[in-house]
């Protein structure tokens, strides 16, 4: 399976430095990225966050990035429910030095977190597409974007992981992106995760792994995209801008400094 994360995928969310940053395999045809993508949509300016909307209390923070977190019709016609449609509050996911994830209790810097989870059912020759969306609320900008670094650091460290039982990704490459580099023009950073997915339930053989995530201040935004034989990446890619773009604008809605 060939991951287009060179050509126009690269220049679309490439890191301001070189940390974090893994080469990827060169693309065999040219792909917009999610932040191009975005960035052709969204709005030219960056983002401003009014320090007096963002909640500090932890239920005020649960309020809010459910509020914000995507779900079935964020990503086009036919999506439903997945379950657990959606995460427990109180658990954060956590990749352990054997590349298995983990829930574990919510960190101190982090106010709250929330996922829901989607999926295109199968139909014909199409397979059947996961998708999920979480949002997370920092206590500051500075821990947003530190966990933005931790994310990009996980692919390096553990390109192949364990997710659940059956579910495995693995070839993981990331590239990431600040603010007015490499096609992002909406959000304060970016990332994009590429890999293969595998799980005996979608059938024999590998399908695509989408991770995109993005920063607003300290807010992150990320929707993975898991699976979909018969399914172009760079179809994939377009459901995953969508959710991701919808969510960026609830954001900016909801903490954006106000003209």
């Amino acid at each position: 399976m060939v991951l287009a994360l060179g050509g126009m995928l690269l220049a679309g969310c490439s890191n301001s430095g070189d940390a974090g940053h893994r080469t990827g395999p060169s693309a065999s045809s040219a792909v917009t990225s999610p932040a191009a993508q975005r960035g052709t949509a969204g709005p030219a300016t960056r983002f401003t966050v009014d320090p007096a909307r963002v909640p500090t209390t932890p239920s005020a923070a649960l309020g809010l990035v459910r509020a914000v977190t995507a779900g079935p019709d964020s990503y086009g016609p036919g999506y439903v429910k997945r379950p657990p449609y959606e995460s427990d509050p109180a658990a954060w996911p956590a990749l352990g030095t054997d590349c298995v994830w983990r829930q574990e209790p919510l960190p101190g810097d982090v106010l709250a977190t929330f996922t829901r989870h989607s999926r295109l059912p199968a139909a014909g020759s199409k397979g059947e597409v996961r998708a999920a969306a979480t949002v997370t609320l920092h206590r500051t900008a500075a821990q947003a974007d530190q966990e933005m670094a931790e994310t990009l650091e996980e692919a390096l460290r553990c390109p192949d992981q364990q997710l659940r039982a059956t579910e495995r990704i693995s070839g993981l490459n990331s590239i990431g992106s600040g603010y007015g580099t490499n096609g992002d023009t909406s959000a304060d950073d970016c990332l994009i995760e590429m890999g293969t997915y595998d799980d005996p339930a979608l059938g024999k053989g590998s399908t695509y792994y989408l991770w995109d995530q993005v920063r607003l201040g300290p807010v992150t935004i990320a929707v993975v995209v898991e699976g979909g034989k018969g399914f172009a990446q760079g179809d994939l890619l377009t459901v995953q801008a969508r959710a991701v773009a919808g969510m960026e604008t609830k954001v900016r809605t909801e903490l954006g400094a106000r003209k």
